[in-house]
């Protein structure tokens, strides 16, 4: 099984909207109302794979009961941690005609103390059955920003592989208990540098850095140019295919969740790499987050090109 921790689910409002601009008034010519949350993206590919998976976070008042009613409805496991104060909201307007994206996002409920202290009970709790950990996203007010670590920490000590994808000082202090797998965007990995970097010799430096510092596998993704995955083996380039893209928005989640999906697998390196980027561009083919298919990830597979950059080691299955 994996366990996804989704720390600030909410209701996420998708409206495509033709021509968006401030200021205008709109009927959407389409639009549709889930639970999201970085994390939950994660989740609805791997349900895609028929992947067994458990999804976890906080979750409060009436937006609360409806991400959690969403969710067991359309088949996940859950087992939320409810909260006083209200999940948040988010608005994504998708503009197919200038290919944009307008996203809001609400801050979070407040979190306290006790309710974060049954969130990592929980957490222990469900290590004890758990192959793979994915923490994904941001985490609600009032959580620590070493919550992250301290639950790496927890997975490392029963010997659980963890993956995250998170940013700023929640990523930074994150990587200080060396989570297995990080998935940062090129903007995400150059605030965590503190510099801007060259792609591909930037990115790649700074990612071999953060692998002799402890992690075993970094992965950058960079938008429609595809991810550098790099490990202590080498490193990788793959590039996707040209696709009719409609909306970004789950993009970075679905590859996150096509990584962890072919990692269960004990896939060749290359292999995660390729599966995660056919995820990420199917995932931007559809209009809302983790709507993918694996037929269509199948066959993105095929055209997603993946190439080694640097390093002499064979391609063989990393540890995860």
């Amino acid at each position: 099984m994996i366990t996804v921790l989704c720390a600030n689910a909410g209701v996420d409002k998708t409206y495509e909207v033709p021509n968006f601009a401030a200021g205008g008034y709109y009927h959407p010519s389409a639009a549709s109302t889930v639970a999201g949350g970085k994390g939950i993206n994660v989740a609805r590919v791997l349900q895609a794979f028929d992947q067994p998976h458990l999804i976890m976070g906080f979750v409060g008042g009436s937006n609360g009961r409806f991400i959690n009613k969403n969710l067991i409805e359309a088949g996940h496991n859950t087992d939320f941690v409810q909260v006083a104060e209200e999940s948040r909201l988010t608005l994504n307007v998708i503009d197919p005609a200038q290919k944009t994206q307008t996203r809001v996002d609400e801050r979070g409920p407040l979190v306290t103390p006790s309710e974060v202290r049954r969130l990592t009970a929980a957490w222990a709790k469900h290590l004890e059955r758990t192959s793979l950990a994915i923490i994904a996203g941001s985490a609600p007010r009032g959580v620590s920003r070493d919550l992250y670590r301290e639950l790496i920490e927890m997975a490392r000590g029963r010997s659980r592989p963890v993956i995250v994808d998170a940013r700023d000082d929640l990523l930074e202090r994150a990587i200080a208990a060396k989570p297995t797998v990080i998935t940062p965007n090129l903007n995400e990995l150059q605030r965590l540098m503190h510099r801007q970097l060259s792609v591909p010799d930037g990115v790649l430096e700074a990612a071999t850095d953060l692998v002799e510092g402890g992690i075993t596998i970094v992965l950058v993704t960079l938008g429609a140019r595809g991810a550098i995955g790099v490990s202590s083996k080498g490193a990788w380039l793959a590039r996707p295919p040209e696709i009719d893209r409609v909306s970004s928005v789950g993009s970075g989640d679905a590859f996150t969740a096509g990584f962890a999906l072919a990692s269960i697998r004990r896939a060749r390196f290359a292999d995660r790499l390729r599966t995660a980027v056919a995820c990420g561009a199917a995932n931007a083919e559809t209009f809302g987050a983790g709507r993918l298919t694996p037929e269509r990830v199948q066959e993105l597979m095929a055209e997603v090109v993946v190439e080694q950059i640097s390093g002499r080691g064979e391609d063989d299955a990393e540890e995860q």
